[in-house]
């Protein structure tokens, strides 16, 4: 298993590329140095719980979703409801009758 340091600096490399962000404009959204956003990435530094929940919200994904080697690995429950609530109540609802119906679906056919 990946040490949990390495497994976070590369998915906040990872994320930070997905926003299309550069290590300077995650800092500042984070309100960090690029120093630490540099040594973060890199494995080389530990952070507070304070500053990872920073980089967590300038990136814009839920602090579980740093943690895990794959999404795969982060459990389903909170997949969920990261998909829920990126949604508004309407589009929730929706959802939510969806899944309830391919449910009953698959409960009559498999």
């Amino acid at each position: 298993m990946k040490d949990i340091k390495y497994v976070i600096a590369d998915n906040v490399r990872i994320y930070r590329k997905q926003k299309n962000l550069t290590q300077f404009e995650l800092a500042e959204k984070a309100e960090l140095s690029v120093d630490s956003i540099k040594r973060i990435e890199h494995g080389n530094r530990t952070m507070s719980l304070e500053n990872f929940m920073r980089i967590a919200d300038a990136l814009a994904v839920p602090l579980s979703y740093l943690l895990y080697e794959s999404l795969s690995e982060i459990p389903i429950t909170e997949r969920v409801l990261n998909v829920l609530n990126s949604k508004n109540a309407k589009q929730q609802e929706y959802l939510i009758h969806m899944l309830e119906e391919m449910s009953f679906g698959m409960d009559r056919f498999l």
